[in-house]
């Protein structure tokens, strides 16, 4: 296991899943774990497996789907293959054509483990193939289950089997509905309010008119009842660290094809994933100041179901139980304290109430464009409020103390 503090391995390699979504730190311990892993992965395991009868099935078919999917999944070699196995539909509608590949805990790194077909049940007009994904550890004497995907192959109009994403066959009994610039999806049962959507559209004409974020043709957003039902949407039976979310609620964003996946405690406003649209525009961010907005703009004030006051006052107890903690480090065990409380939010937001406070929407487009590297982060500060690398601590614990006490008002 590497020694490396986890925050840092990922602040520092999958920045974009940072953007995203929010970690715990069991779920950045595997994740750490996982990429060390990879590069340790065994090699005389199969790559593409199955326990499944195709060769001797009554159902033809089957050999056909388990040889498409072993094709695709070899074919993940070269990232910049346009994969024939997809269907054309799918290529049409989304700039990355897999939407468990564009967005997830592992993104495309998924496909560089092991897999083992589960299951190929024809349903429908369909076969679904249920699939592990997963490496070997304990000197290849057990193995580590990182996911169960769910995904569709049927034949396209030209009578040739493809792959379809998940998504649409768990949502083809949805309702849909468009407002400005968001396409929604919703479970049936969910009561959508037009006036909550046209407060998320009035954020997007914001994070563009103030912050120049470049807004994409289309938004799709899907609401599922909680994050659990969230994952099974994508097509996840598993992922490594369900179970540790806390009040089963959140959300993700996928940058390349615009789509926030979102639940019924954030509804039609999931201001926080709205706010993840700043990321393409600004993709050399510091991750401080993209984690900050995400919650300035939350005009909730909460997060896992406490109030950002709430968060203060434990992130203040936390450092007073550790008077040596360095929030200069941004890999301090600080900033992965527990998985109820997510300090890099917090602490980007007083960051950016700050900035904003002094030089307005033109101070924070400068902070987003201003580098992504901790001494462009230290740098820009001295700069623009005067508080250098050597004075951050000290600075930061009063903000905390002082925001554990009185509430930072939202920027919209």
């Amino acid at each position: 296991m590497c020694k490396c503090n986890p925050l840092h391995y990922y602040k520092k390699t999958n920045n974009s899943y940072f953007n995203e979504q929010k970690l715990s730190m069991k779920q950045i311990l595997i994740a750490s774990f996982l990429t060390i892993s990879l590069i340790c992965q065994a090699q005389n395991w199969d790559w593409v497996s199955n326990q499944v009868n195709v060769e001797n099935n009554a159902d033809p078919n089957k050999a056909l789907v388990y040889d498409l999917w072993k094709s695709f999944l070899d074919a993940h070699n070269d990232s910049t293959t346009i994969f024939p196995q997809w269907n054309e539909k799918d290529k049409m509608r989304w700039k990355q054509p897999d939407l468990i590949s564009s967005e997830g805990f592992l993104n495309a790194n998924l496909y560089s483990y092991l897999n083992k077909v589960l299951e190929i049940r024809p349903e429908n007009d369909a076969y679904i193939i249920r699939s592990m994904f997963y490496t070997p550890f304990n000197d290849d004497k057990a193995i580590f289950v990182l996911a169960i995907t769910n995904h569709v192959v049927k034949r396209d109009e030209k009578g040739e089997f493809k792959i379809y994403n998940w998504v649409d066959y768990h949502t083809r009994n949805w309702q849909h509905q468009t407002v400005g610039h968001i396409d929604y999806c919703y479970y049936p049962s969910f009561h959508f309010d037009e006036t909550k959507a046209m407060a998320a559209n009035k954020l997007i004409n914001l994070l563009h008119d103030k912050l120049g974020v470049n807004l994409p043709e289309r938004i799709t957003q899907f609401i599922a009842p909680n994050l659990y039902e969230q994952q099974k949407l994508k097509g996840f039976d598993y992922l490594i660290g369900m179970g540790d979310e806390q009040g089963n609620s959140g959300g993700s964003f996928d940058r390349k094809n615009f789509i926030i996946y979102g639940d019924s405690v954030h509804g039609e406003n999931y201001q926080h994933e709205i706010a993840r649209l700043i990321n393409p525009t600004y993709p050399d961010a510091h991750f401080l100041f993209i984690q900050g907005i995400a919650e300035y703009v939350n005009t909730s004030q909460k997060q896992f179901g406490l109030s950002h006051r709430e968060h203060y006052g434990r992130m203040k107890v936390w450092l007073n139980a550790h008077p040596d903690a360095d929030l200069t480090d941004l890999d301090d065990k600080f900033y992965t304290m527990d998985n109820q409380t997510a300090p890099s939010y917090l602490v980007g937001k007083i960051v950016c109430y700050e900035l904003f406070k002094r030089g307005g929407f033109q101070a924070l487009k400068r902070a987003l464009d201003s580098g992504e590297e901790d001494a462009d982060f230290y740098g820009f500060l001295k700069k623009e409020i005067g508080i250098s690398k050597v004075n951050f601590n000290h600075w930061l614990r009063e903000k905390i103390d002082l925001y554990s006490k009185e509430d930072i008002p939202p920027l919209q």
